[in-house]
């Protein structure tokens, strides 16, 4: 009986998100879903705009993220939360892979979800199906027909035509995708879409839910920033309802404040417990000492032993590891098995150098000791989402961090004047963007870069300057990092910055 109520998982519609390049019909394929296939249940007439919305299709209900690259997507990359099971980029016929579309397709494929791809506006005269196919095919997504396993769908939405196939498309994909979610109400959590200050009311959110059972009365707690309790929801129809179930989109009344759109929430039982967790964040990092060993090997696996006090723990347990985003570090289970940690299991956590997250088990003073001579670290764990929390957190910090390049500017260089083994000066005009004082430069002979190194000075009418603009003439003292030859008149500079992104 205990291990049914620890876990009941059933599948749950899929949630879907819409991507692509700007006017390729992203907006227009919603809305056309949205006007064709939601039953008008407005209350009072008037919409209510949830930031989602929910249509049926082959007997299935999809939710659609309503907002075309919504603020929340981005949670997928950065907080490591599912926030969507399907992607969807369009692609207009008339005009093919352009810039964002590249941007979308990269980021579709680094997320490991299901990707669907819909060529829009095929009412156009001018079209070209099999040259974005081939283009496709070149960037690993083979369409079907073409013996790939992308799915590619073609609509119209003037017209209507092909809609009718890629909904029916996208239910066969979560089919095949298994979309599950765990309805026990005491894992009921999910991400927020938008949120805003209301004059009237106050804080509103809107949110999908993803396991769970979100009620009227639930007190929840957003990341680590605010609490409240649900005072009232209504369905993006604009009606009140008292439960949320996987995948549903609400608004809901009750936060203290308004939070970030990705953030992801989870019922806690009282306000108390949620302030607690506000103030242990507060003053404390979440990754203890006891996992800073981990952090610092670098890593593709991150090696974990379970130990529960039931089965259903154990399958809630890896359910809860199983939602986490596994992009650059993959977590692997090496074993299982109920009861307190065993000799044995220090054991394998020594050879594998794993770690071992006991759910629900007392800590035993042999095994701790034992533990501690052989260097295993082992967690234990009273609540499931603050181990998902933490091994979240440190999967975060196991990364390496992002580096993106941002360009300012060229400069054709006209004269050396001086140069010694740290720095150099130069003189040039300055042809595409701006240099900029301070910002990181490289020198190229049109093959190669031949040096790089940090623009310590920057000169105008021989006045100090912070920032010269195209078309001018300045002097530059480059503080020189590397160097294999000596820079010549005719050569180009680069003037940039490397900024570290969010993981």
């Amino acid at each position: 009986m205990a291990e049914e109520q620890a876990t009941n998982i059933r599948t749950r519609p899929p949630i879907i998100t819409i991507m692509g390049h700007i006017d390729h019909g992203k907006t227009s394929l919603l809305d056309y879903i949205r006007n064709s296939r939601v039953t008008s249940k407005e209350a009072g007439g008037i919409t209510q705009h949830v930031g989602a919305y929910q249509v049926e299709a082959n007997n299935q209900t999809l939710t659609f993220i309503d907002t075309p690259g919504h603020e929340a997507f981005r949670a997928i990359r950065t907080r490591g939360i599912k926030t969507s099971d399907i992607l969807v980029i369009v692609i207009a016929a008339d005009e093919g892979i352009k810039p964002q579309t590249e941007e979308a397709l990269e980021n579709a494929k680094a997320t490991g979800l299901p990707i669907v791809i819909t060529l829009t506006k095929i009412d156009k005269e001018e079209t070209n199906v099999d040259k974005i196919k081939a283009d496709l095919a070149e960037r690993e997504l083979t369409p079907e027909e073409w013996g790939g396993e992308t799915v590619v769908t073609q609509v119209s939405s003037t017209t209507g035509e092909g809609i009718d196939t890629f909904l029916e498309m996208l239910t066969l994909v979560a089919e095949v995708n298994e979309i599950t979610a765990n309805y026990n109400p005491e894992y009921t959590d999910g991400f927020v879409l938008e949120s805003f200050l209301d004059s009237k009311t106050g804080p509103l959110s809107d949110v999908i839910v993803q396991n769970g059972q979100l009620k009227t009365g639930d007190v929840i707690l957003v990341g680590t920033q605010t609490y409240g309790k649900v005072r009232r929801m209504n369905d993006p129809h604009g009606n009140i309802v008292k439960e949320a179930s996987p995948s549903d989109p609400v608004r809901i009344l009750g936060l203290k404040e308004v939070t970030d759109a990705g953030e992801q929430f989870r019922v806690v039982k009282n306000e108390k417990e949620a302030q607690t967790v506000i103030e242990e964040h507060t003053k404390k990092p979440s990754n203890e000492p006891v996992m800073q060993f981990l952090m610092q090997q670098k890593k593709t696996e991150l090696n974990l032993i379970l130990k529960a006090d039931s089965g259903g723990s154990l399958e809630a347990i890896e359910y809860a590891l199983d939602q986490i985003i596994q992009d650059e570090i993959k977590i692997n289970v090496l074993n299982k098995s109920i009861g307190q940690v065993t000799a044995s299991d220090i054991q394998e956590a020594k050879a594998e150098e794993a770690l071992i997250l006991a759910f629900g088990v007392k800590e035993n003073k042999k095994t701790k000791q034992m533990a501690e001579q052989q260097s295993v670290r082992i967690k234990y764990y009273r609540l499931i989402y603050e181990l998902t929390d933490e091994i979240r957190d440190l999967l975060y910090k196991m990364q390496e961090p992002k580096i993106q390049r941002n360009d300012f500017g060229t400069l054709n260089i006209l004269r050396v004047f001086k140069e010694d083994k740290k720095s150099i000066i130069i003189g040039g005009r300055v042809t595409e963007g701006k240099m900029k004082k301070g910002s990181l430069v490289e020198i190229s002979n049109g093959e190669e870069i031949i040096l790089r190194g940090n623009l310590a000075e920057l000169q105008h009418n021989k006045e100090v300057a912070n920032e010269v603009e195209q078309g001018r003439e300045c002097g530059i003292r480059i503080n020189t990092q590397f160097k294999n030859e000596s820079p010549k008149d005719g050569y180009t500079l680069y003037s940039y910055e490397e900024v570290t992104q969010e993981l």
